[in-house]
């Protein structure tokens, strides 16, 4: 059992069950406190069947989302621990903080550049998902719950939130997660020009949920803008 306790939050929707097998088998080298396996109403047996004599904590929500943050609101709404954390189920969990000196232990994954240095500027100009494998004290889950519809990535929009509100943050000191990503995936689905548009409609989110005044939401949304028009490219433009 991990010296810390933390609940692991998988969020499921037909995952095919040579990516979901590899998943659970990993989650339990690991052993965390708990690992809840919420289904987003999955229509393939297998996968189910898999989830279900896992031997971890099962939930099915009671509508299919299509999305990642409802089921992963419902799994953090029912955690016992004081700490949380976030597994897609068609990737590999490899470690956990053995102990926590910050507020956020981002997870540091295969083929996405580290939170090191981050700031709300970084966030914007290079977004990118860095909740996976993120240990988290619960009640910071709670208090900023993920988006649930599409028009926004939940994701970029919580680290958004967290830097906002100042919570203390480390990095886990080596590469502790696999990001797999299948062909069929929301954000592969997704024309790169497309995935930028949703950014700017998550930067805006973010200030209308914030409250964030009107002069510094004009900042942060011509950052997006830059984004919009460059890509990867735009934070390099912006640092010069």
């Amino acid at each position: 059992m991990n010296k810390l306790k933390i609940s692991v939050v998988v969020p499921f929707f037909n995952t095919p069950v040579e990516y979901f097998s590899k998943c659970i088998a990993s989650l339990k080298k690991v052993n965390p406190y708990e690992v809840i396996l919420v289904d987003d109403c999955s229509t393939n047996k297998e996968t189910v069947k898999l989830a279900i004599e896992s031997g971890f904590k099962y939930i099915k929500t009671k509508r299919q989302s299509g999305r990642d943050g409802h089921p992963i609101n419902v799994g953090m709404q029912a955690a016992t621990a004081d700490y949380a954390c976030r597994v897609d189920s068609d990737d590999e969990l490899l470690a956990l903080p053995d102990s926590m000196t910050s507020d956020i232990c981002f997870g540091y994954q295969s083929r996405v550049k580290p939170a090191f240095n981050l700031c709300i500027e970084d966030m914007i100009l290079d977004p990118r998902a860095l909740c996976h494998a993120t240990v988290c004290k619960k009640e910071i889950f709670l208090k900023h719950p993920f988006a649930e519809d599409v028009n926004v990535y939940c994701d970029v929009l919580f680290t958004l939130q967290v830097l906002l509100h100042k919570y203390s943050f480390t990095v886990y000191p080596k590469m502790n997660y696999i990001y797999n990503r299948l062909e069929n995936s929301i954000i592969t689905s997704k024309s790169l020009f497309n995935q930028r548009l949703i950014n700017l409609q998550t930067v805006t989110r973010f200030c209308e949920l914030e409250n964030i005044e009107p002069n510094e939401s004009f900042r942060l949304l011509k950052l997006a803008m830059l984004n919009v028009q460059h890509g990867n490219k735009s934070l390099k433009l912006f640092t010069k």
